[in-house]
């Protein structure tokens, strides 16, 4: 299938190569070189993003950088916040009208890449043995189908971020190791008059990602994910139906905020900066917003965990959901100077220089980084290497399945927290989706 869509796509770049030059006219975009005149020798190249917020100035700063070393560019960005940007990403991929850079996660590629919208590395690795050694190991794992896309970042989605202070006014010694330990805690921690744990879903992400991932995992194991996407498993075995009941028994015991679904994850966050909530759920970036946003009374309370282990689970009580989240790609009615002028960019976000800045700045980037100021990281980024130093990689569902499975599952644990849907109703309604996908 793959040969003939990239025939097709080969015939239409022939069709369309007097038109490239005019991707991205008339989209918003936010930032372009100088005043925004495109002069005859110049190169326009528009790159779709949402690094729009603090955690997002190195991402911002190197697209500045890359200006300055590249006059002959005019780069253009279309930025919008994360959620709507999912969303505005879905959308393109019907169509095919994608900027000629843009971020994108494992699910967008899904969509994508048997389009033939995205354009490989294959060449431009092999043709730089010192870029494509820079890279961690594995980081092309999720992103390798028909060439490699290039990852941003290595991290888990998945950290109980606790305050230590309330657990123990609580009376909670230590964080559960254990799933009785940690539900006990739970009807603690909400007997003192707190929320135990604050989250905010208003988009039907956060839960899914940063938390139903790893607990699914914990009842069904990497094996079952697997053998489900080869249609040797089905979403209405026991183990994962059992995970959706795990997540509903936490809603029922009073573990959520109330209004879960209709707060997003700063508000959540704000309740755990107020000493309103014992604990969120994030992944490994809340280590900048806390660092950055939160008391300094609550970052020195601050601990980091992972879930515990599950009665009867089959999975890795040691693995978070984790790996390379997000990826640069480029578009693949690119040629010429453009992909010339894109490929370059793109080495400009995945080198050493920019993998130190982002380590300093308690991020995670895909490149070893063997010289950087470990001064410079905040004692909180110090705990986070430190816990997932023993840690392994599970599956992340909205970076591995496609958008419309993932928007089910996810719209479906909406429904799930607030009893709008029984585990098996829930389940059920996700296989009948994956059953089409075959």
């Amino acid at each position: 299938m793959f040969s003939r869509i990239r025939k097709m796509q080969k015939l239409l770049i022939v069709l369309l190569i007097v038109s490239i030059g005019l991707i991205g006219c008339g989209k918003n975009s936010s930032t372009g070189n100088g005043d925004g005149e495109t002069s005859a020798d110049k190169i326009t190249l528009t790159i779709g993003h949402f690094d729009v917020d603090e955690n997002g100035a190195i991402f911002r700063d190197a697209l500045e950088e890359f200006r300055k070393a590249h006059p002959e560019v005019n780069l253009v960005e279309e930025a919008i916040p994360h959620d709507p940007y999912r969303v505005k990403m879905t959308t393109l991929g019907a169509s095919g009208d994608l900027p000629d850079l843009f971020v994108a996660n494992g699910s967008m590629l899904i969509d994508y890449i048997p389009k033939g919208y995205v354009g490989t590395f294959n060449e431009a690795l092999d043709q730089d043995p010192e870029w494509k050694n820079g890279f961690l190991p594995n980081s092309f794992d999720e992103f390798t189908t028909d060439g490699k896309i290039l990852p941003t970042a290595m991290f888990s989605v998945h950290v109980i971020y606790y305050n230590k202070e309330l657990f123990d006014k609580a009376g909670i010694a230590s964080f559960p190791q254990s799933w009785e330990e940690f539900t006990a805690a739970i009807h603690k921690l909400k007997d003192s008059g707190l929320t135990p744990i604050a989250m905010g879903n208003k988009s039907n992400v956060p839960v899914g990602s940063v938390l139903f991932g790893t607990l699914a995992d914990r009842y069904t194991g990497t094996d079952w994910f697997k053998a489900m996407k080869e249609g040797k498993a089905k979403f209405t075995d026991p183990e994962f139906v059992n995970a959706l009941k795990a997540l509903q028994d936490l809603a029922k015991m009073g573990a959520f905020n109330p209004d879960i679904n209709s707060i997003d994850g700063v508000q959540a966050s704000t309740l755990y900066y107020n000493k309103q909530a014992a604990m969120i759920v994030d992944g490994a970036w809340a280590v900048s917003s806390i660092t950055r946003d939160a008391p300094e009374d609550v970052q020195k309370a601050t601990g980091l965990a992972i879930l515990p282990s599950v009665p009867g689970g089959k999975g890795d009580p040691l693995s978070v959901a984790g790996g390379s989240g997000w990826s640069l790609a480029y578009n693949s009615k690119l040629t010429g100077a453009k992909k010339d002028a894109a490929i370059a960019l793109i080495k400009s976000v995945s080198g050493q220089e920019y993998g130190r800045k982002k380590i300093e700045n308690n991020g995670q980037p895909p490149v070893k980084v063997t010289d950087y100021d470990q001064s410079k990281l905040s004692p909180m980024a110090v705990d986070y290497f430190k816990l997932m130093s023993d840690k392994k990689f599970s599956p992340i569902y909205d970076i591995q399945l496609s958008p419309a499975l993932v928007e089910v599952i996810y719209k479906g644990l909406q429904d799930l927290l607030i009893g709008g849907i029984t585990p098996e109703e829930l389940s059920k309604k996700i296989q009948t989706v994956r059953d089409t996908q075959k």
